[in-house]
């Protein structure tokens, strides 16, 4: 009786259209390890991890700094290598470049740090909160802070060489900043007031500065710009991403979608995501390719990984389809992620808002 009932229940099933039947489950990744960065304070309430890690390319070591203060160096078989005590928290992830590793903090200093054994080479105090990840070329590292400062400083000995400012507009801006973008001895830069600059690398002098923003209560460019070609593409929160002209800052297309506040550019697209939903446009001529609606709170820059999109969204790192814009998974590891993952090879680093850092395999 009970191999009938199987048997029936089978013919049932295959007789049954496939699209009635229950998607598989999608295995996008597997938790290679965690490390507890971070000690969880008893009344801590919805704890933000905005750092995020940095990946050495060469060695595999991750590098994040926390909201306590911390930098923590984590090899890639999880073993911890190193510590290092900040002045306050970091709101970006570090660099890691050519085995140093050039760390923003909150108490307004840059950090250079030998990567091998956490050793400060040198230190840069902006007197600025300092919240993008730092960018070398030319020699120089650059940065920028969230009171709207481009700095340009020695890569080896932290002196200054310049810097580029413009004034916050007047009333509330979001926090954040973008950080700078180097191509071809240029520095692209953009501002809480909605304009994008484009600077000589090697003195800082002005080559084109363009307020592109529209009008409204909160016209800041926290994005990093994004270069491709003869473009720089840049994201304003108060309505619109942009493709500008590299050489002169002219528009040569504009997509308006409220509270845009981060992008990346995936080969010939550009991703971006606002308040609400993450678009992908064509970078030629801003052409509309999919949106894909989301919950939770822009966090940091999306990143792009084996053909999948990852977007920070508060609530967990969510894995969009890059193609479709299929929302596929999200990697909640219980407290949310706010900060932009790390990639290197089919590996991906995450940092949860409880301070817990985990390393993904991509299946």
């Amino acid at each position: 009786m009970l191999a009938s009932t199987l048997l029936l229940a089978a013919g049932l099933a295959a007789s049954r259209p496939a699209a009635s039947l229950p998607p598989a489950p999608i295995h996008l990744w597997s938790v290679r390890w965690t490390r507890d960065l971070v000690p969880k304070p008893a009344l801590e309430w919805k704890a933000r991890e905005p750092g995020g890690p940095g990946v050495d390319p060469a060695t595999g070591v991750v590098v994040a700094g926390t909201r306590d203060g911390m930098l923590h160096a984590v090899g890639p078989d999880n073993r911890l290598l190193w510590e290092f005590q900040g002045g306050a928290g970091f709101d970006a992830a570090p660099l890691i470049q050519d085995g140093v590793v050039y760390a923003g903090c909150g108490d307004g200093i840059l950090y250079a740090l030998e990567l091998a054994t956490g050793k400060e080479r040198w230190r840069y105090d902006a007197k600025e909160e300092v919240g993008t990840t730092p960018v070398l070329a030319g020699g120089l590292i650059f940065f920028a802070t969230l009171q709207d400062t481009l700095f340009a400083v020695d890569a080896k000995t932290g002196e200054w060489r310049w810097h580029h400012r413009r004034d916050p507009p007047s009333g509330f801006t979001v926090r954040g900043a973008a950080g700078a973008a180097v191509a071809n001895g240029v520095v692209y830069a953009a501002y809480a007031d909605g304009t994008v600059a484009a600077l000589d690398a090697a003195v800082g002098s002005v080559r084109w500065e363009r307020r592109v923003a529209p009008s409204g209560d909160f016209m800041d460019i926290d994005s990093t710009p994004q270069i491709s070609g003869s473009r720089v593409f840049v994201a304003a929160y108060s309505g619109a991403v942009y493709a500008l002209d590299a050489a002169t800052g002219t528009t040569a297309w504009e997509f308006r979608t409220p509270g845009a506040a981060q992008l990346v550019l995936a080969g010939d697209r550009v991703v971006a995501v606002t308040t609400t939903q993450v678009v992908a446009l064509s970078a030629s001529d801003g052409t509309q390719l999919w949106n894909t609606p989301f919950k939770g709170t822009p966090g940091g820059a999306p990143t792009v990984a084996a053909g999948y999109v990852l977007v920070p969204t508060g609530v967990g790192l969510l894995w969009l389809d890059l193609a479709s814009g299929r929302s596929l998974q999200v990697a909640d590891p219980g407290s949310g992620v706010t900060a932009a993952a790390a990639v290197r090879g089919g590996r991906v680093y995450l940092l949860s808002n409880q301070g817990q850092l985990y390393a993904l395999e991509i299946s």
